[in-house]
């Protein structure tokens, strides 16, 4: 498999990653969290950031300073604003993106010539003891989404409630509204889950861990183990790209996540109660045919353990879910 630089042109890598995939025959993972945040880095990430800069700064600065020549405003000052910071929100998300990138990139090559032959030192920020695995992160971020998405319908709610003949917008956008609702019961759930089982941690009985070698860890047993019906644990191989789909204005781009490799254990109810307030065994067997971690690439790819915990009898309605990035990489 190629090792992608840093350095390499996005074009390059979304072309690299799809030819990996199709390579490897990888399983496209459904709402998998991805590493990649975006579909750009680095430079173009900061260069696509200013028009958003530029166009939230002056519809802001509008709002607030500018009168019409009649002494009327178009529109309510606090709408003018809002619209405004949605455009320097996102100028700012990609803008910090950016820089961060640039940031780890440059890291990476100062570690690198430091340490040759051990990637593991410069590709990732890993803490050698282990992994945690934060479920309050997770659910702030996802509060922060369905939050944005809500916010995101006022102007048309407003615009449709206010303004003569435009009454579709408040139909449309009481109707997203509603739809809304979904991201606050997936969120509420969340909440639950994490003030019920906590945040997670993966102890590792090595560092790094090799292709080719087995794979010894400890799952710290989530608080109420012995409720779950059964805990599955994979370890699996992910490879990132970048998709693009339409053409011309209708072309959007996305993160999509492809599975290299996955093995499974699971343990039953019994199994678990003996574990509650220790630590649970990890093991498998390592694959010497697949690619180690580059975590530094964009897109990526990454080794990773899941535990995916349930309730009751559907498998497929985990109540209990962490993911682990694991240092894995070829011996030299």
């Amino acid at each position: 498999m190629p090792v992608l630089s840093p350095s390499n042109s996005p074009a390059r890598q979304h072309y690299v990653a799809v030819t990996q995939h199709m390579a490897a025959g990888g399983a496209a993972l459904r709402d998998h969290p991805a590493q990649s945040v975006t579909t750009i880095d680095g430079w173009g990430s900061l260069l696509f950031a200013l028009p958003f800069l530029a166009a939230g700064g002056f519809t802001v600065v509008m709002g607030l300073v500018h009168e019409a020549a009649n002494g009327q405003k178009h529109a309510p000052t606090w709408l003018i604003v809002l619209i405004g910071s949605f455009f320097l929100a996102a100028g700012l998300f990609l803008a910090i993106h950016g820089a961060m990138g640039l940031a780890r990139r440059a890291a990476f090559k100062r570690q690198s010539a430091l340490h040759p032959g051990q990637p593991w030192l410069a590709d990732y920020a890993w803490n050698q003891q282990g992994f945690t695995y934060s479920a309050s992160k997770e659910m702030v971020k996802r509060f922060v989404g369905a939050a944005c998405w809500t916010t995101f319908l006022i102007p048309f709610i407003w615009i449709g409630m206010t303004q003569r003949g435009t009454f579709v917008f408040a139909v449309v956008g009481f109707i997203f509204l509603a739809l809304s609702l979904i991201f606050w019961v997936r969120w509420l759930k969340m909440v639950a889950e994490v003030l019920r089982y906590g945040n997670s941690f993966l102890a590792f009985d090595q560092f790094p861990y090799y292709l080719g070698s087995s794979f010894h860890a400890r799952l710290r047993a989530p608080a109420h183990v012995q409720d779950l019906e059964q805990l599955t644990l994979t370890l699996r191989c992910v490879q990132e790209a970048y998709m693009t789909t339409g053409r011309g204005e209708n072309r959007t781009s996305s993160v999509q996540c492809f599975e290299l490799y996955q093995s499974q254990s699971t343990l039953t109810r019994e199994q678990l109660a003996a574990y509650a307030g220790g630590f649970i065994p990890v093991q498998f067997q390592i694959p010497a045919n697949k690619p180690g971690c580059q975590l530094i690439n964009t897109p990526p790819v990454y080794w990773e353990i899941e535990a995916h915990g349930t309730r009751g009898g559907n498998a497929q309605n985990a109540e209990y879910l962490a993911y682990f990035l694991i240092p894995v990489y070829a011996a030299n």
